[in-house]
């Protein structure tokens, strides 16, 4: 539930930023890049609302993996190897899926 709602606080304040920013409409997107955040004033990185809708999404898309890798290590404490593995086998799954993604 804390991801979800962190995510959610992020992405909340990027719409809002955007809304409230006319500057903004007209920039192509997508306007956060890690090109953009090089050199890149701090001041200015603040006011970016595509940056806090990034951040939004990046931990909405974290929140079910950390939520594996605490099962797997509940289940590691507990002694049961069975659902470790099976935790790990997702994981993997998981890993070489946005593997591919990133690729193409």
């Amino acid at each position: 539930m804390g991801g979800i709602t962190v995510s959610g606080t992020f992405m909340l304040a990027g719409f809002l930023l955007y809304a409230f920013q006319p500057a903004w409409h007209d920039v192509p997107i997508p306007a956060a890049s890690w090109d953009l955040l090089r050199g890149l004033p701090a001041a200015s990185a603040a006011g970016n609302p595509f940056l806090y809708l990034y951040a939004g999404i990046l931990l909405l898309m974290a929140t079910p993996i950390v939520r594996i890798m605490i099962t797997a290590w509940t289940f590691w404490k507990e002694g049961d190897m069975r659902y470790v593995w099976i935790s790990l086998i997702v994981l993997t799954v998981i890993g070489i899926s946005i593997g591919f993604s990133v690729v193409h």
